[in-house]
């Protein structure tokens, strides 16, 4: 990131408020590192630039004006209407109010869906089932036009892992991306609002031990690199939703 540039993103951390279970991830998944470190390095920014909260432990920063940018990560929790946890509505209601702010957001993931429920749409278990490895996703022709897909063409392959989507979209969301079992794969929400169900900031690693986690070894054979697209969508984020809000000094 240029330093000539001030910048502060937040981090929702939505993993999972089982620490025996975030543990583990933290040891098969991200090699003795954590989720949210990670996702720091995918984004390319400083420690300086980046600040993760815990969301599963309900505290959250007051000022949320001081951040250009909030994403917001995976989870292992479904937020399926009527089974959420206080701390899950307690991130609904951050997420509304960041909206209200006109703070940029990118959800990922569990992000996807935390998001469209915090704004009244709906989250069910996919009928079609689990969704998980390296997969191909189609853009949609606004997909293809919009900033956060800019340079990527009408097809991007990247990791997967996830067994609930968003259904019903408002007639004011436009569809920006879809895959063979999931409809939506990413959602546009405004001119500040980025959705993604999959996960660009997944390397090939990061998802072979999540499958050795999970028992999905037999999932392996779908597994390959997509370091390269993800990358891309993240950094078209902070240049073209973020960097714009930001002061040169």
């Amino acid at each position: 990131m240029s330093k000539n540039r001030k910048i502060k993103i937040l981090f929702l951390d939505i993993l999972t408020g089982d620490e025996k279970v975030r543990k583990e991830m933290n040891r098969k998944v991200y090699r003795n590192g954590t989720y949210p470190e990670s996702m720091r390095k995918a984004l390319g920014l400083r420690k300086s630039e980046f600040v993760s909260v815990d969301a599963c432990r309900g505290k959250f920063p007051e000022d949320l004006m001081r951040f250009r940018g909030i994403v917001i990560g995976g989870s292992l929790e479904d937020p399926l209407k009527g089974t959420e946890k206080p701390w899950v509505k307690k991130t609904y209601a951050v997420i509304r109010k960041a909206i209200r702010n006109h703070i940029p957001i990118l959800g990922i993931c569990g992000g996807l869906q935390f998001t469209v429920r915090a704004l009244g749409g709906d989250v069910i278990l996919n009928p079609k089932g689990k969704e998980f490895g390296s997969i191909e996703v189609k853009l949609t022709n606004q997909g293809i036009r919009d900033p956060l897909f800019k340079g990527l063409g009408g097809k991007i392959t990247v990791a997967s892992s996830h067994k609930c989507m968003a259904k019903n979209l408002k007639s004011s969301w436009k569809l920006l991306a879809f895959s063979g079992l999931c409809r939506v794969q990413a959602l546009a929400i405004g001119n500040r609002i980025r959705l993604l169900q999959f996960h660009p900031e997944m390397k090939a690693n990061s998802l072979l031990g999540l499958a050795h986690m999970r028992g999905l070894k037999g999932n392996t054979d779908l597994i390959k690199t997509t370091g390269k697209d993800g990358k891309k969508i993240l950094r078209n984020f902070l240049d073209y939703f973020v960097l714009p809000r930001v002061i040169i000094k």
